[in-house]
C-alpha cells in the first residue's frame, strides 16, 4: 500500500508544478503600451500642423484643440518634436521618424510663442540643404496624451536663405 502511495506523490506534484506555471505564464495582460493613469483624460490630437519657411526661419503654426467650439477643457501643454538630417541622408520608406523633443509649451505661459486666437505660432531655425519634419502632441493636466498630429516635412533649399 505505501508502494502505490509513492508513486502518485511524483504525478502530483508535477501535475501541481504544470498548473502553477501554466498560471503564472497566463496572468499577463497582454497589452504592450505605455502606461496611463486609468483616471486620465485623452485630449484630441492636433490636425492642422503647418509649416513655413520664412528665411532662414520656419514658422509652424496650428490650432488648439476643440471641443463644442471651446478650447479643450485641462489641456496642460503642447510638446513640439523634431526632425533634421542633411538633405542628402537617405530616408527609408516606411520607417519611423527619429523625432528628437524640441519645445514643450504651456497654455498658460507661452513665452516661446505667439498665441493668436485660437493658434499656436512658433519659430525655429533651420540650415540650408537640410531635411526637417515637425509633430505636435497635446498634454493633459490630468496625465492623458493626444496621438501625434499630422506631421510636415520639408527640405530647406540654398536658394531659401
Amino acid at each position: 500500500m505505501n508502494l502505490m502511495r509513492r508513486k502518485r506523490r511524483p504525478q502530483n506534484r508535477f501535475l501541481f508544478l504544470t498548473c502553477l506555471g501554466f498560471l503564472i505564464l497566463c496572468s499577463e495582460c497582454g497589452k504592450k503600451a505605455p502606461p496611463v493613469v486609468p483616471e486620465a483624460t485623452v485630449p484630441p490630437a492636433v490636425k492642422d500642423l503647418e509649416a513655413e519657411i520664412i528665411g532662414d526661419k520656419v514658422r509652424l503654426t496650428w490650432s488648439v484643440p476643440k471641443k463644442a467650439d471651446k478650447a479643450f477643457d485641462g489641456l496642460g501643454h503642447f510638446g513640439v518634436y523634431k526632425y533634421m538630417s542633411h538633405s542628402s541622408a537617405e530616408m527609408c520608406t516606411g520607417c519611423p521618424i527619429p523625432f528628437e523633443h524640441f519645445l514643450d509649451i504651456k497654455l498658460d505661459d507661452p513665452k516661446q510663442v505667439r498665441v493668436e486666437g485660437d493658434r499656436i505660432i512658433c519659430h525655429d531655425d533651420v540650415e540650408a540643404d537640410h531635411r526637417y519634419a515637425y509633430k505636435v502632441v497635446v498634454y493633459h493636466k490630468s496625465g492623458g496624451v493626444s496621438e501625434d498630429s499630422n506631421i510636415v516635412q520639408f527640405v530647406v533649399k540654398p536658394n531659401n536663405k
